[in-house]
């Protein structure tokens, strides 16, 4: 037990950096070839298409219960790009680091929470039904609907330093205990 505390903190350093190394990147011929896009965002919930945007907002809040989101934009036949991870695609979002989105076929739609790379929605295919319909043969999403507001994200740096600091507590606390 006394040697695994010995190492924990370099363990723990090594957990916290770990993240930055599974970022997705475009890895499609064209001009975001190569562009990091972040870690897929986090798939929230699949339900039933809501029809006009105002139901969608309606409905996502209703599923989030806390925070409320509005409408930002939404943006129609939304071509989306293959990655360097398998069953992952991306696609450029229109408005200023949306904090959700949902991407929508004729019967579907998917909530995304947006946490790595605001500026690209990134999704698994594998997390969604086979209804979506994802991915397709034309590489479109029927629609994508951006809505901002919600509960912030710690970036990884705000965790990494948090993590550091309860490492400096912990060795404080153990020079305490020796003296």
């Amino acid at each position: 037990m006394k040697h695994l505390f010995k190492y924990s903190p370099m363990l723990l350093l090594l957990s916290l950096a770990s993240p930055a190394c599974l970022a997705v990147a475009i890895d499609e011929a064209g001009p975001y070839f190569g562009t990091d896009v972040g870690d897929p965002d986090i798939f929230l919930f699949e339900a039933d298409k809501q029809g006009n945007p105002t139901n969608e907002v309606a409905w996502v809040n209703s599923m989030l219960g806390s925070p409320i989101v509005s409408y930002t934009v939404k943006t129609e036949n939304v071509s989306y790009l293959s990655t360097d991870t398998a069953n992952v695609f991306a696609f450029l979002l229109q408005s200023t680091e949306p904090d959700y989105y949902l991407i929508k076929n004729a019967q579907r739609v998917a909530l995304f929470q947006n946490v790595a790379s605001l500026d690209w929605g990134v999704f698994d295919t594998t997390l969604l039904s086979g209804a979506m319909n994802l991915p397709s043969d034309g590489f479109q999403i029927s629609h994508v609907t951006e809505l901002s507001g919600g509960a912030s994200i710690p970036e990884p740096s705000t965790l990494a330093l948090m993590g550091i600091s309860l490492i400096g507590l912990g060795f404080r606390g153990r020079k305490k205990l020796r003296s």
